[in-house]
């Protein structure tokens, strides 16, 4: 077997392939990967792409109302894969969603009035 296809076929952290990863990355730049245990400690691993502001601004309309709702626009609009029980059980989903969106809070700025 071909060396570079060994590579790209690789299964990573979340059961996703290097090959899948490596479409993300080049589609999206920035991919953001995020761990967390389940109940049982096993390691749960799910990849992001940073929001563009036509989803930001869906996630702000949406807290506007419940904020949960939001941080399900944000999973759906911004999740790219990983563990599947991460998809399926809302404690979790709840859980790395809040992380990643406590991730790509705005940075603080310093202002200066001249």
């Amino acid at each position: 077997m071909n060396t570079k296809v060994k590579d790209i076929t690789k299964v990573i952290d979340g059961n996703i392939t290097q090959g899948q990863f490596n479409t993300w990355k080049n589609k999206y730049g920035r991919v953001v990967k995020l761990q967390m245990e389940d109940d049982d400690a096993n390691l749960l691993y799910a990849y992001f792409k940073k929001p563009d502001i036509s989803i930001r601004s869906a996630v702000l309309q949406a807290s506007k109302m419940d904020e949960f709702k939001a941080l399900e626009v944000l999973f759906k609009n911004c999740y790219l894969g990983g563990d599947g029980a991460i998809e399926q059980e809302d404690d979790l989903r709840l859980n790395i969603t809040t992380a990643f969106s406590d991730h790509i809070q705005p940075k603080p700025v310093k202002v200066e009035v001249l």
